[in-house]
């Protein structure tokens, strides 16, 4: 009969620790688990708070690129440059130092737009102060502001310059993330 209630006893507590190990166990998974879907659920608040403060800053990045692609546009460049008491060469070095300061101002918004993008907005610049350049130096010594003018209107008339490009990559990614 001792015997009987030793191996009863025994049984008895090793069952109570069986119960109370796999207990333990299972309540460990359990808050493992729980601590991962609040991890998870922080992660994304934290993802959605950041993208209502980024996709403001993006889309600002973008008109602002367009209004600066816009702006370098021959014939807006021109007459936001041309003052009647101007020569050629005045112009001519105004509207490059235009382009320049309003890139330089917008560098920025590189972080927020694709590096083609961002390739093609450079590219614009250049190929624009380049046009500006050439068309200046071809007519230098003859040309008056507003035939200057002419001539580099002449320059983009009818086809594809590198600003409308531009623009319209820029559209298209705009479109793309926020559709």
């Amino acid at each position: 009969m001792i015997l009987t209630t030793i191996i009863l006893a025994v049984a008895f507590v090793g069952a109570i620790f069986a119960v109370g190990y796999f207990n333990n166990k299972s309540i460990k998974q359990f808050v493992e688990n729980e601590q991962k879907k609040t991890l998870l659920e922080i992660k994304k608040i934290q993802e959605s708070e950041t993208r209502k403060v980024v996709t403001p800053i993006q889309l600002q990045a973008y008109e602002r690129l367009v209004l600066f692609l816009e702006r370098m546009n021959p014939d807006n460049l021109v007459l936001r440059c041309y003052e009647p008491t101007m020569d050629s060469k005045l112009l001519k070095d105004v509207m490059v130092q235009n382009i320049r300061n309003e890139f330089e101002h917008n560098l920025s918004q590189q972080l927020y737009i694709s590096n083609e993008a961002w390739a093609l907005i450079k590219n614009a610049k250049e190929e624009m102060i380049s046009t500006i350049n050439t068309v200046f130096t071809k007519e230098e010594k003859t040309i008056t502001p507003t035939g200057f003018a002419g001539k580099l209107f002449e320059q983009f008339a009818g086809k594809k310059n590198p600003l409308e490009l531009a623009q319209e990559v820029l559209k298209e990614e705009i479109q793309k993330r926020f559709a």
